[in-house]
């Protein structure tokens, strides 16, 4: 069976950066559901962006016709739809999932941030359940072998307690800015995606954080770098860092157990467990370990998430791993960052 599907937005995340070459492939949602996997279950009927030229570009992009693709509001009214992808800008996610439901739509796949505010989001929250929705929200990391690997490592405890997380979502440009006016800066826009994976290992809201943010200047909206001490159970305690003054990207998180190091970077992975040490006598250190063999048919992050929605909407599974209220921990979380000293 195929799903029909509406993608609303057409920009960066939903078709562009499919173009990039240096990256794996998929690499967005309409790279997923043109890929052979997308084509067996999903069936994409219609599109929209308030940017006509964004609906002609996808169209030449993905070799389509118009007559094939229905990409207009008086079109999509008329239509029925078994899943939507709402991969607009975030100051639109609510909106644009607002009209999904509008039109019956019972599964929707939202873009992280899943929204700007905790109004939005609560809102949202009524909504899914006043109209028994199923939404996931994208953060795809949840869905890649290594970094699920690793969460069941320091679920079992195999290499001793959790101590501490070091997390880094570092941005190319020196004044964000330039790219969020307002409502969020680095701290929502990318270091959600640090956020929502310290929140899969750990499953739970930090019991105390301490944040401090910097501006680019007095008159910016926004924060131009968020440094954060977030304190969990158990007394596991999170470094994290997100935003600018640095000239190049890195989104890095290094985890540290007592007997075991894992660095899942966008840099490279890489793993370290504790022997005894070469270097001094009595002491022990960490020594480089070989990382496990990714199976080829979960090698992609983008087409995991997709598989799970597609054994959802089928009916043999039920499981969400990004659910909304999975992001409504997560959105406190941030929150919390933003507001400064937070216990509880």
């Amino acid at each position: 069976m195929k799903f029909k599907t509406l993608l609303l937005g057409l920009g960066r995340i939903a078709s562009t950066l499919e173009k990039d070459k240096l990256r794996y492939h998929p690499c967005t949602h309409a790279g997923v559901l043109f890929s052979s996997f997308g084509k067996k279950y999903f069936d994409i009927t219609a599109i929209y962006d308030l940017d006509e030229e964004a609906i002609t570009n996808f169209y030449k992009q993905w070799r389509l016709k118009p007559s094939g693709v229905k990409s207009t509001l008086g079109e999509i009214k008329k239509e029925t739809f078994d899943f939507a992808v709402i991969a607009s800008s975030s100051e639109a996610h609510f909106d644009n999932a607002k009209f999904a439901i509008s039109l019956g739509i019972k599964n929707l796949l939202i873009e992280k941030p899943v929204c700007m505010n905790t109004k939005e989001l609560n809102s949202l929250l009524v909504l899914q359940k006043k109209h028994n929705l199923r939404i996931w929200v994208n953060h795809e990391r949840r869905y890649h072998f290594l970094y699920k690997y690793v969460k069941d490592l320091i679920k079992s405890k195999a290499y001793g307690e959790l101590r501490t997380i070091r997390a880094s979502v570092l941005t190319s440009f020196r004044d964000p800015g330039n790219a969020f006016q307002e409502g969020g800066g680095p701290l929502l826009h990318d270091g959600t995606h640090a956020v929502d994976y310290i929140d899969y290992l750990l499953e739970e809201r930090p019991v105390h954080v301490t944040s401090k943010l910097l501006k680019a200047s007095k008159d910016s909206k926004i924060e131009e770098q968020a440094l954060a001490v977030l304190q969990y159970p158990e007394n596991v305690f999170v470094f994290l860092e997100a935003g600018g003054k640095r000239n190049y990207f890195q989104f890095e998180i290094d985890i540290q157990t007592e007997n075991a190091r894992f660095i899942l970077s966008n840099d490279g992975h890489k793993f370290f467990e504790t022997k005894e040490s070469k270097l001094y006598k009595g002491f022990r250190s960490l020594a480089s370990v070989q990382l496990p063999k990714i199976p080829k048919q979960l090698s992609n992050p983008w087409i995991n998430i997709y598989r799970e929605i597609e054994s959802v909407l089928s009916g043999r599974s039920d499981l969400i791993l990004g659910s909304l209220e999975v992001n409504q921990r997560i959105f406190s979380t941030i929150q919390a960052i933003y507001r400064g000293n937070v216990g509880r």
